[in-house]
Parts: C-alpha cells; structure tokens; sequence
C-alpha cells in the first residue's frame, strides 16, 4: 500500500517525530492499518490516528505501533519526550465547544475529582482535552490512555501519567515526591515504572514479592500518595483517556481514588455506545457515576456553524455555504467525519479509509435478519416503520424483532422516534450501500419501491427514485409524473422541474400519454419550462424551448400554441420583444381556431407583456383587458385576478390612480388570501409598482406587498416575482430616506454572492450598500452584472426594465465617486432608446446624466470649454428626445425638470441657487427627504461660490436633517458644512 496520509505539523520536535514514523513505515515495506493494528494488538483507526492525526499520541499507544513495525523503541521514546515538552507542539485549534473547553480547563486548574467526558467516537473528546491542556500552562498535566489491546496489560495508563512525571526536571520531582511518603511507596512504583531503578539510586528497602497479598492496597495506597504529593510541590493533574478500553486494575484505582478523596483534578474520556466495552466495565461505569465526586460532560455534535468553522480551520480558508452542506449533510456535525470529508472532492467519491474501516468494522459479522434490516435501512437512507420494514424483508414477526434488538445492541440505530427504525448515522447508509453488487441493489430498490407505493400517502419522488435504481423506466415515468404534480401543489418549482425534466428525459418515441390523468410529451414540455421559469432557472428553460420545438413538429394545435407562447417568452427577453410578439401571433392565430382556454389567457398576457416592453402602452392595455374578459369567460378566477391586476397597472400609468385601486382590489376579493398564493403574489407586484410609479408613500407601497409577501412565505415559494415585490417596497422605502428599514427586507436574502437568478435583489443590495458607505462592496457585487454582455445592463429585448436598471447603476456608481463609469453605460442607453418609443421613459436618466458629466468636469477639472463640450454632446442627445419628457403625467416629472436644469446649469460651470432650491422644493412635495437634500446640498456649494455664506449654512442645516440615513450624501454636507463656517481671527 501507499504511505499514510501525514498530518499538517508546523517545524520542530513534533514535526520530527512524525517524519520518523513515516519513515519507519516505509522502511517496514507499508503494511496496512489492518496489518498494523493486529501485530499492534489495538483497533486500526487506533493506528491511522497516530499516523495522520495532528494530535501527539500517547506514548503507550505510540510504544505498540512502533513496536509492531521493528522500530527502535528507545529512541521514539526520546522523540516523544521531545514533542511533548513544553513549547514544542503549536496550540490546538478548536471548532466551537467554547463552554465545554472553559468547563475541561477550570476543572484542571483548580477542581477535584472526575470530570467524565463522554461522547461517540470521533466526536472530539481528545481534541478538547488538547486544547484545554495547552490553555492551562500553569499545571503539569500528566496523561494516560487505555489501549484496545487483545490481552490487558495492567496499569497501563497509571504508568504513562508516571513516565510523563518522570520526564519533567530529570526525575527530581518524582524523586521528591517518593521520599515525601511511606518508604514502601518507592518499591512499589519501581515495579510499575522500572524506569525508575535508573533514575533513583537508593537501595530498595521494603521489595514487594510477586505474591504479596496487599500489593494492590500498597499499589492503590502508593500511587494516591504519590499524586498527591506531586500536587503539593506544583499543581498537577491526570488525565486519563479511554477509560473504556482500561484494565481492571486500573479502573479499580481510579475508583479507589474517588473513593479516599483523589487530592487532585482527575479527567477521564469514555466512548459511549461502543458495543466491545464488556459489561463489567460497563458496570463500573454505573458505580462511578453515583458518586459525588463524579461530574460528566457529554460532547454533541457539531452544529453547521460550527461545522463550517472546523472547516475553516482544516482548510485555511473560509467554505463556501454549498461546500459546508455538502459535508454537514452527510458528516451530521461528527468533527471525525467532516476531517475525513474535507479532503474529498465531492459525495461521488469513496469513503476515505480510515472512515470506511471503521464503519466496516461495525457491519462486520452481521446475522440473516440484521443484515437483511440493515440493508433496507441503508438503501432507504431514511427512517422505516416496521410495517415497511416486515414488507421489504420478508421477514417474520420474530426475526424482524431480534434482527432490530442486534442491530440496537451494536449501537447502529438511532433512538427510535414515532415507530419508526433508523441507522444511527447518515455515513452507515453509505457503507452499506457500498457493500451492495449491482443485482442485489436493484432487487432492494424494487422492494422498497412497492412496499413505500403501497402506503397511506406515499412520496412519490421517493418511489419514483426507487425505481430509477431498480432500473424499471416504465414504473418510474409513471411516479415521476406524480412526484411532479405533488410538487406543483406544494409551490416546490426547482423539484417540479426536476421531475418533469426526467419525464422528458424516460420518454420513449412510441408512447403517446402517460400517467393518471393522462398526459402528453408536448404538455410535458410545457409544464417543465413554467416550472423552470417559476425556480428562477432561465437559461435551462430557454434550452429546453428549443429542445422542445425541435423534437415536437407534429405536436396538436393546443401543445403548439403552447410552445411558442414559451419561446416567445424568453425569444422575447433574449432577442427582442418584436421576435417575441412574433410568436406570440403565430400561437394566438392557433388559439383562433380552438375554444377559450387557460393557454389563449396565457398567450394574451405574454403578448401583453411584450408590448409592454416596446413601450406600446396603449395596444398593451387593450390586450390587458381582452385577458380578463377570457379569463372571466372560461371562470378560471387566478387567472381572471392577475388580469385585473394589470389592468389596475394601466389605469394608474394613465393618472387614475383611484380607478386602478379600486380595480385591484376587485381582483383580491376574487379568491380568499390563502387560496391562490401565485396569483396574490402577482397582483402585488402590479400594486406596488404601480403605487411606486404613481409616486405613492412607503407606507402604501409596503402595505400593497403585504399580501404577497405573507403568501409567498406561508407557500414558501421563492420566486422571481417575490423578489419584485421585495425590490419595489425596497426601492419605495429608499425613496422615503428609510434606508435601513429597506436594509432589513433586503439583506437578508442576498447575504451570499450574486446570482443571476436573483438580480434584481442584488442591485437593490448594492444600491442599498452604496447610500450605507459601502461602495467596494457595492460595485463588486455589480461587477458580475457589468461583465456579462448578455445581463440587463445592455439588453435591447427589455428595454423598458433596462433603463431603470441603468438609472440605479449608475446612481450606485455615482454615489461611489466613479462618474466615468456612469457615463458611459448612461451615454450607451441613450444612445440605444433614443428614436423608440420608450424615450419618454428616459427623463430621470437625462438628469443622471447630466449629473455625472458635471461630477466628472469637476473631479477632472475640466476648462470652461471642456465643460460646453460636454454640455454640447448632452444636449445633441435631448434633442433627439421628445419635447415633453418632464411632461409625460407621472408624479416625478415637475422635479425630474427642475433637477435637469440645475444639473445642467452645474455642468455648464454656472450654479444656480434659485434652480437647486426650485428642485429642492418639487422634492419636498414628493415627500423625497434624500433627493431635496442633494439639492439643497448642491443649492449650498452654489452658495458658497457665490459668496453667501450664510445661505450657504441655512441650506446645510436643512440638508443634514433631510439626508438621515444617507451616508455618502451626509458625508458630503458634513464636508461642505466646514467650508461654510466662519473663520476665526488669525
């Protein structure tokens, strides 16, 4: 075999020690851990830990397994010594247990006593005791470990805790605390420690014969005499490691020691639920724990947090969110587990070693029935009733119940909870899946399939995955259908698609319907791309457009109408919205020629929102309503609502602002709110963008997206629509200066890197960020954004979300003080919308950039002709504008004017207080603190090159209160206010 994997050591005595023991075991020509652990006489993961664990081994261990590879025992022992001296190992990093380490390190400092610490194996009870032991410099502590060995070798640990004194001061400590006690003492220790007849020259007074019948009262007497005099000469402590695997002999004394009064801080570790602890020491393991001077500390799991933290450390760097799901999904918090886990690439691969031994190991010699149990439960990979369990096995009332009580007496299932059998840990399913050859898995899978299929209520998605492993398409197509549907009722989009993905994928060419109630290929197709569009996952839905149109030409009318109304969709967003209306009169010509139905309302709102797009308000409104009077028509009520919702829409983009809200909430009272949670959360999008456009308060905007939000959390869904409602109560509380309250509906759900499927929260999040000062982080987050040709930022197909996406980039580039970067996508968008029919929507963008020419002349300095250059090429662009956009009837317009023109003038090199203050006020009415303050900021600097200083204050003061939560802009006026005031004499 291979050299063992080497632990990370930093240089020094430790390093050496373990470079040694590689060395050795190659000079040994690599023999296993198995090889190992049986001439070493202890467990093989006894064996991997001392060759890959970063931890110092006991010496006792480290003494068999060096033993067992013809080492030179003597000089590992120097080695050892060496590494265990002060100083010469780094300080244990530890994940998490901050309570259980304080409570470990007072107890070495200064209690009395056992501290008992207790826990599986692998979840970390030496790794605590390391790291309490190296925070605890003040006290020599002394360690000792029971060994797993095939015949007991008395006092073993008792010798180890006496050789580690011995080391300390040549032996002059021990020797002082010898001569502090009885004289029989030091024969008695010089048996236990022959070391000893070196160090200690004095002839022996008081031998002790082999059959001495109080050697064990002189043995117990002495070594508790010993300890407590090497604790009167310095603190001192013992620790002794699993005590489970012990000798008698020296449970015996620790209980005799707890049993007189020990003298000193005693710590011992025990494994719990280990089936190879015989049941005397078991026993002993009961008496102790009664007594008084006995405290137990059981280690738990690591949480996720925790997990990740461990992680970190192992790694040197932080994981990502996905990579510490990956390992705690399966390592369940086990610190041994995720140790193992991280170095893997991902779960396709196999268990590391040292993992798959000791779960091996703990399947080895299973009978008929518990195997037969254990194989159910490990392909499940889930809890099983004991029905389900009787029906996979086939086993009789009294094999299944002795077949559990063996797999329980191995410790190998989990506390039983609601009737239900499960294995222990998540890593047991693998190992025994692992063992499985390929007929016998899939006669496993059959069972279970039928006997989850024959439940109450059965998952379908779990039958349907049972019977992809059993390798039965035509059983499986028929539950993944069903496994759909289930998820379409539960608003699970991402699993709907995900099933109705795999339909497609088992299709055969021959069969034309399945499931119950039937369906067809091309509805297959169909249900698939809303279920992707609806999860967010665009560019998989757009590809499985085009696989559909490709593998469909002879699909019915219907199907047809239904495919193009899709690409469309996303042919529309991609392209243009002229190819998308393409389509969409191509699927409606089909519609023509069949009777109203859910797919003509459907074509008729896509066709809708194309026009949209295009700016064609008027032909879109008529579309709005023709789509509800179908709606209506065919009485689907959901669809019906959202129709009336966007008829709303267009009554408050046409200044009936009463009207649409009464049409709106005509379209709520249509179902109850927990019927309908889709159409809730769509009618809110339509509500609070047309109150944010109409120029209504947070409050109402916030109010409008109530039911929405509420509806999407109960459903829990997560959709794209969701986001919209989220970002326009955002960007309405913004408006308002309320820039924290927007904080807390925004940063939650974009605390991880961006994503495309999520941009529109993370625009808002960096928007957000650039008004809190944090404009690193705001313009990386945009960065993805910005690099993508295909993004939002430059596409021609959606050009009217496009030029409020611009509008927000920029001001977020502006307030980080890069205008050149705002001027140009600004310049590139104008460019690209001016001479369409959108233009009349660019009047904000025009002030922007008019704003960032002027903020760009004055950070560059530029000359009075500079500055009429700029001026010119802005006003070439307006001109090709329409001349009424600041009179197009939306709420903004009167002071998206006035801030056009006191930009300009700005830009022009000649500032005018009376324009910023005529913007200021147009602001103040809109009820917008933060746009009135940049004027009156801007309206101050005017004043302060003009000389009026005093005006210049009176506008600050103003400004200051308004900007509130405005970070940049407050830092702005604080910066203008000390120019402002007066000067002193000199």
């Amino acid at each position: 075999m291979a050299g063992l994997q080497r632990p990370e050591v930093p240089p020094g005595a430790q390093r050496d020690l373990v470079d040694a023991l590689h060395a050795l075991h190659h000079r040994a020509g690599w023999p296993s851990l198995r090889t190992l652990a049986h001439r070493a006489g202890c467990s093989h993961t006894t064996v991997a830990t001392v060759f890959s664990s970063p931890r110092l081994p006991s010496w006792g261990v480290l003494e068999v397994v060096v033993d067992a590879l013809g080492g030179d025992v003597a000089e590992f022992h120097r080695l050892w010594l060496a590494a265990s001296s002060p100083g010469a190992a780094s300080e244990p990093r530890l994940a998490g247990r901050a309570t259980e380490l304080a409570r470990v390190r007072r107890h070495l400092a200064r209690g009395s006593g056992l501290l008992l610490v207790t826990g599986e194996a692998g979840i970390g009870k030496t790794r605590l005791l390391d790291a309490a032991v190296s925070e605890t410099s003040a006290v020599l502590v002394a360690r000792g470990a029971g060994l797993p060995l095939s015949a007991q070798v008395p006092l073993l640990p008792v010798a180890d805790v006496l050789r580690t004194v011995l080391a300390e001061e040549d032996g002059r400590w021990l020797a002082e605390a010898i001569d502090a006690g009885p004289p029989y003492v030091s024969g008695v220790l010089r048996r236990l420690l022959p070391e000893l007849d070196e160090e200690v020259r004095e002839p022996v007074d008081h031998p002790v014969a082999s059959g001495d019948g109080w050697w064990r009262q002189r043995l117990f007497t002495g070594v508790a005499t010993t300890w407590r005099a090497l604790a009167a000469i310095r603190p001192f402590a013992v620790v002794i490691e699993d005590l489970h695997w012990a000798d008698s002999t020296t449970l015996d004394l620790v209980e005799h020691l707890l049993t007189v009064g020990p003298g000193i801080p005693l710590v011992g570790t025990w494994r719990k639920d280990d089936p190879t602890v015989p049941a005397s020491v078991r026993d002993w393991l009961t008496r102790v724990r009664r007594m008084s001077d006995v405290d137990e500390l059981t280690l738990a799991p690591l949480t996720r947090d925790e997990t990740a933290e461990q992680l970190a450390l192992l790694g040197g760097q932080r994981p990502t969110p996905s990579q510490v799901d990956r390992i705690y999904r399966r390592s369940v918090g086990q610190p041994l587990f995720t140790e193992q886990l991280a170095a893997q690439a991902g779960d396709d691969q196999p268990l590391p070693d040292v993992l798959a031994d000791l779960l091996d190991r703990r399947l080895d010699g299973l009978d008929t029935a518990s195997w037969r149990l254990a194989r159910a439960l490990g392909v499940a990979d889930r809890p099983l009733s004991g029905e389900v369990l009787a029906a996979v096995t086939d086993l009789a009332p009294a094999d299944l119940t002795s077949g559990l009580h063996e797999l329980a007496d191995r410790c190998l299932l989990a506390a039983a909870t609601n009737r239900a059998v499960e294995l222990r840990h998540p890593l047991l399913a693998e190992a025994i899946r692992r063992r499985l050859v390929g007929p016998e898995a899939a006669e496993e899978h059959r069972r279970l399939a039928i006997a989850l299929a024959d439940r109450t209520e059965p998952e379908p998605a779990e039958v349907a995955e049972h019977w992809r492993h059993a390798d039965d398409p035509g059983q499986e197509i028929v539950w993944r259908i069903r496994a759909a549907r289930t998820a379409a009722l539960r608003f699970a989009a991402a699993l709907e698609s995900e099933q109705w993905l795999r339909v497609i994928e088992l299709w055969p060419d021959d069969l034309r319907e399945a499931g119950t109630p039937p369906v067809t290929l091309a509805a297959v197709y169909v249900v698939a791309i809303d279920a992707l569009k609806a999860s967010m996952q665009f560019d998989r839905a757009i590809d499985v457009v085009a696989e559909a149109e490709g593998r469909l030409p002879d699909a019915r009318i219907e199907d047809k109408a239904a495919i193009l109304v899709r690409a469309a969709d996303f042919r529309g967003a991609r392209e243009s919205a002229d190819v998308g209306l393409a389509l969409l009169e191509q699927a409606l010509a089909l519609y023509d020629e069949l009777p109203l139905s859910e797919g003509h309302v459907h074509a008729l709102d896509a066709q809708h929102n194309q026009l949209v797009l295009l700016g064609r308000f008027s032909e879109a409104r008529q579309v709005a309503t023709r789509a509800a009077q179908v709606a209506e028509a065919i009485g689907q009520a959901s669809l019906h609502r959202q129709m009336l919702a966007i008829q709303a829409w267009h009554e408050a983009d046409a200044g009936d602002v009463d009207r649409a809200l009464r049409t709106a909430t005509r379209a709520q009272a249509l179902l109850p709110a927990d019927v309908d949670p889709r159409g809730d959360i769509r009618i809110g999008v339509y509500v609070t963008d047309m109150l944010f456009r109409a120029g209504a308060s947070a409050q109402k905007v916030e109010a409008a997206g109530a039911r929405g939000l509420e509806a999407a959390a109960t459903a829990g869904i997560e959709s794209w629509q969701a986001n919209l409602i989220r970002d326009n109560i955002s960007q309405a509380l913004i408006r308002a200066g309320l820039i924290s309250r927007a904080a807390t509906l925004i940063d939650p759900v974009t605390e991880g890197p961006y994503d495309v499927g999520h941009w529109p929260l993370h625009l808002e999040r960096a928007h957000l960020d650039a008004l809190r000062g944090l404009h690193a982080a705001a313009r990386a987050r945009m960065a993805p954004l910005r690099d993508d040709d295909t993004s939002m930022l430059y596409q021609t197909g959606m050009m009217l979300d496009r030029i409020d996406i611009v509008d927000q980039v920029a001001l977020i580039d502006l307030w980080s003080g890069v205008p050149a970067s705002a001027l140009v996508l600004l310049h590139r968008l104008l460019d690209d919308v001016l001479g369409t029919t959108l233009a009349n929507a660019l009047g904000k963008a025009f002030v922007l950039t008019a704003r960032a020419a002027a903020d760009l002349a004055e950070r560059e300095g530029a000359s009075a002709a500079e500055r009429r250059t700029h001026l010119r090429d802005l006003m070439l662009r307006r001109r090709r504008g329409p001349e009424d956009l600041f009179a197009t009837g939306r709420a903004d317009d009167p002071a998206l004017g006035a801030a056009w023109k006191a930009e300009t003038a700005r830009l022009a090199g000649e500032p005018s207080i009376p324009l910023w203050v005529a913007a200021a006020a147009e602001w103040d009415k809109l009820d917008r603190p933060c746009d009135a303050a940049y004027s009156r900021w801007r309206g101050a600097q005017a004043a302060l090159e003009a000389g009026q200083g005093t005006v210049a204050q009176r506008m600050l003061r103003h400004a200051a209160r308004q900007a509130r939560e405005h970070v940049p802009l407050t830092t702005a006026i604080i910066e203008t206010e000390a120019r402002a005031r007066p000067k002193g004499p000199a």
